[in-house]
This record gives C-alpha cells, sequence and structure tokens, in this order.
C-alpha cells in the first residue's frame, strides 16, 4: 500500500510520546516494505528546520531511509502558486494522482478530507489502513509503475546526470551500462544499441550475413527473430519446437544445415535457455555463428553460464516490461570476442571511424544515453526481482497442484536452472481462448505468446511454409497461456488467479 506522509506526521506526532508505539510499528512497516512511504520533496527542508529545534533531525534521517521522496515539477510547482486556493492541498493531490497514492498519513486527517483527501490519522492508522485492504479483485499482468517506489530517486538521479551532462548521445553513461551488464551476463564486452530487434539485426550485420544466406530459427518467437533474418537479405530457416521448453529442438537442426547456412538463432524463450551444448557443437563443426535471441533471457543460465555467454553474440531488449526494462525501446548485444565487439561499434555509428569516414555500410543503432541512465539504476536490484519471479513460479506451481489442477494446467518446467521467468506460461489445452476471456471478465491480465507462428503470417507467405509443417509450434500457439508473474505480483493474488482458473474448470 502506497501512502504519502504529510509533514506534520513528523513535526507534531513523531514527536508526541502517547504515539511513540504507533510511529514505530510504522516505521517498520515501511521498513519491511509492507507500506510504501513517500514524502513530498518540498516537505523535508520545512521539517529539518522545524525538528532542528527539537533535535530530533538523527530521527527523521533514519525515516528518509525508508522514504521515497516524491519530486513534483517545476511546472506543477508553479500551477499550484497561480490556480490553487491552497497551495499544499494542490500539490498532494497532484502526487496522490501522478504515482497512484492510496491516502496521506497525517496528524489532522479531518483537515486533509474536507478538502477532498483521502487522509488517515497516526492514532489509529493500523484500523484506517484496513480499510484498503480489501480482498484481491483484479491482477494486471504487468504493472510496470508498481516499482517506482523502490527505485524512483535513483532513476531520478542517474537521468538528471545526464540531463546535467547535455551528453545525450553514447558517452559516459551508456559506457558505464555497458560495463555492468558485460559483468552480469560474464562476458568480456557489450555494446549497447537502439532496441532487442536492433540487436538481432546488427548481430546478423556483423556476423556477415547477407543476400543468399540462410539463417536457422523456429516459427515459434516474437516476430523480430524472422523479420531481422529477413531484414539483413538472408533467408530463414526454420525448426521445430521442443514441447517441454518451447525452445529449438538440436535434434532437428543438423537435417536443415546446408552450404549456404550462416547462422543459427536460438531463442531462450520465456527466460529459459535453449539447449545450447548440441547446438554450438554442431555450429562449430560447420563453422557457423550462434546469434542467442535472449531478448526474455537476461540472467537465465544454461549449466552455470549466462545467457548472453554462449554463442558469438547475445542480443537482449530492455523494452519496459521485460525483466530488465527501460523507459522506453533499448536492447544490448553481449560478445566476447575482440573482433566482433570492435565491428558491432563501428555498425552502430553507420560504419564510421574515424567521424564521417565509413568503412562500411552500417545503421543508427546507439542506445539512448537516458535509457542507460535508467537501466544502471535499475539492473542493481535485477537479481531481487529474479528471485522473486522466480518465488511467484513456485507458488504457482504449488498453487495448481493443491487446486487439483495439474491434469488441466501444465505448469512450466525448468530444465535448465536458472529460468528467469520473464513468462510464466502454462498449457491449458484448446480451451485457452475460453478461460482468456473467464479471466479478463474477472479483471485478471493474461496474455498469448504467441499466437499465430511465423511460418503462418501473411508477410512470410514466400518462404513456403503451410499449416501442419511445425506440429509443436502450432499446437503450442492454441494452448499456451502466459499468467501475471513479475515480481510486483504478490501471493494473494496468485490466489485469486489459481481460484478463478478453478472455478472455470469446475
Amino acid at each position: 500500500m502506497q501512502i504519502l506522509f504529510h509533514k506534520d506526521f513528523f513535526t507534531e506526532s513523531l514527536q508526541d510520546n502517547s504515539l511513540k508505539g504507533q510511529c514505530q510499528s510504522l516505521f517498520d512497516k515501511c521498513r519491511e516494505k509492507n507500506i510504501e512511504g513517500w514524502i513530498l520533496a518540498t516537505s523535508v527542508p520545512e521539517i529539518i528546520q522545524t525538528l532542528q529545534k527539537e533535535k530530533l533531525t538523527n530521527a527523521f534521517k533514519e525515516w528518509l531511509e525508508v522514504l521515497t521522496i516524491l519530486p513534483l515539477t517545476g511546472n506543477e510547482l508553479r500551477d499550484g502558486l497561480k490556480e490553487a486556493n491552497n497551495y499544499e492541498f494542490y500539490l498532494i493531490k497532484q502526487a496522490i494522482s501522478g504515482f497512484r497514492l492510496k491516502a496521506v498519513l497525517t496528524a489532522h486527517p479531518e483537515r486533509l478530507q474536507a478538502n477532498g483527501i483521502t487522509a488517515i490519522g497516526c492514532s489509529n492508522f493500523e484500523d484506517d489502513i484496513s480499510k484498503f485492504l480489501s480482498p484481491v479483485s483484479s491482477v494486471p499482468l504487468v504493472n510496470v509503475p508498481a516499482t517506482h517506489h523502490d527505485l524512483w530517486n535513483d532513476v531520478e538521479d542517474q537521468m538528471a546526470g545526464v540531463v546535467r551532462s547535455g551528453m545525450f548521445i553514447l558517452g559516459p553513461k551508456v559506457a558505464e551500462l555497458e560495463e555492468q551488464i558485460a559483468n552480469y551476463c560474464q562476458t568480456k564486452y557489450a555494446v549497447g544499441v537502439s532496441s532487442g530487434t536492433d540487436a538481432l539485426l546488427i548481430s546478423l550485420m556483423a556476423a556477415g550475413v547477407g543476400p543468399g544466406d540462410e539463417v536457422i530459427t523456429t516459427p515459434f518467437t516474437f516476430f523480430a527473430t524472422i523479420g531481422s533474418i529477413c531484414r539483413a537479405g538472408a533467408l530463414p530457416v526454420l525448426v521445430d519446437i521442443d514441447p517441454v521448453t518451447f525452445n529449438i529442438d538440436p535434434k532437428k537442426l543438423e537435417e536443415k544445415i546446408t552450404p549456404k547456412t550462416r547462422a543459427i538463432i536460438p531463442i531462450h524463450l520465456y527466460g529459459q535457455c535453449a539447449d545450447m551444448d548440441p547446438i554450438l557443437e554442431l555450429a562449430n563443426s560447420h563453422g557457423i555463428s550462434v546469434i542467442e535471441d535472449a531478448a526474455q533471457a537476461i540472467g537465465s543460465e544454461y549449466k552455470f553460464k549466462r545467457a548472453g555467454s554462449l554463442g558469438d553474440y547475445g542480443c537482449f531488449s530492455f523494452f519496459p516490461t521485460k525483466n530488465l526494462g527501460g523507459f522506453g525501446d533499448g536492447g544490448i548485444v553481449t560478445v566476447s570476442k575482440e573482433e566482433n565487439y570492435e565491428k558491432l561499434k563501428l555498425l552502430r555509428v553507420h560504419g564510421s571511424k574515424p567521424k564521417y569516414y565509413h568503412k562500411l555500410v552500417g545503421g543508427n543503432f546507439r542506445l539512448d544515453a537516458l535509457q542507460a541512465a535508467v537501466l544502471c539504476a535499475k539492473l542493481p536490484r535485477l537479481e531481487k526481482w529474479t528471485k522473486r519471479r522466480r518465488e511467484n513460479s513456485e507458488n504457482y506451481n504449488r498453487l495448481i497442484l493443491e487446486n487439483g489442477l495439474a491434469d488441466k494446467v501444465q505448469s512450466p518446467q525448468e530444465i535448465f536452472p536458472r529460468h528467469i521467468y520473464n513468462q510464466y506460461v502454462v498449457r491449458v489445452g484448446e480451451n485457452r481462448d475460453s478461460i482468456r476471456e473467464f479471466l479478463g471478465q474477472n479483471k485478471i491480465g493474461s496474455e498469448v505468446y504467441y499466437p499465430v507462428p511465423l511460418h503462418v503470417q501473411e508477410c512470410f507467405q514466400s518462404l513456403g511454409y503451410k499449416e501442419g509443417d511445425f506440429p509443436v509450434s502450432e499446437k503450442a500457439a492454441k494452448e499456451t497461456l502466459a499468467l501475471p508473474i513479475s515480481h510486483e505480483v504478490n501471493l494473494d493474488q496468485q490466489v485469486y488467479v489459481i481460484e478463478k482458473m478453478k472455478q472455470f474448470f469446475s
């Protein structure tokens, strides 16, 4: 529950000995994140000035360790002065609206309530807060703003540094992120690019893939995988998937290799690595590049090696809903061979080195420095978020068994630890669309990844494939459903999801 702490809580309630127990309880709840507490940035100087007289500034500093400081824009401050009868109430309403807060904790709730603001008092906050804790009645598939409390001040600090420096194109912030991602993914280098799609395209270009070449991948993936092969001028050659992992089936690879095969793109779908050893062995024996489509798999592992460190190139997406997402598009390519690293850097800036002297035709594939700043703030939290996703997957697995749904809902299996669950995808049979509609009626978000295999997409008709060519992929497209799994999802919400699924089947 997200609450704004009014300045009078600190200037009055914090000094009231009769409220000492309640204040300590509130502090503990904020520290443990049972309450996500905010404080207006405009209140901080006034609180410090007041508490200095009472020698309570150290107590306030401890509070600032568990609260997030909520900023308002300069225009919001100006508007408050121009348009509002009560400047303070205007700012509070802006904060509640902009950051989706539930209430304001204040020493004088009646004063705020009289101005249309939901407010609770310190003396009876337990009872007041309980009024907001109604049973779960909705679960979004993804709730990006739910993480803002945890990271807002760090993101603000990182982005402000970029804005103040004026270095928006590449520069030190992108270099900082590249070094951190390379370390995280267990590679020597990383090259920030403009999106996960462009990560694939630039990797194909760096691998020398072009017209007349063939690239092997699967039809059960996001459009960008095959789309990038086509944009490079090459021919996609498709292989069906493993029915358990939904990743490329290595046993079906060798028969697809021809003298024209230039690369293989295994997809680490949903956050679990493909079976890489046989793929790499086959690629090495034929002199073929391996480009990992790890857009959904940052931090995933295969035999204790990180996704992105296994092939020649590792391609990641920073789309906002990914486990590590920016505030817009972004991507990165991980490599360990210096020659690949240098070529990627060259291709990223139109093949120019030095400036205005072009050794080859590249593109504008640069990662925005502001996105790098956001990601630098988020990356230190990624392991904690991954741990939470994995715990959520265990909760779902247990709840499915406890509710007698194991014969109707097939949970994902973790074949190669560790799965990072960018998606928690279950098989629910041919009733999938009806189940999804029922969940939607109960305000539960879900998604189908992916409803139409790429070999039967209209734009790929020229490839000559038809329905029935890849039966495992086609069956998965008809039976699979993704349930809410992100680190913002709590156990009560998961219980609600599975209860509704049980209701559907009963």
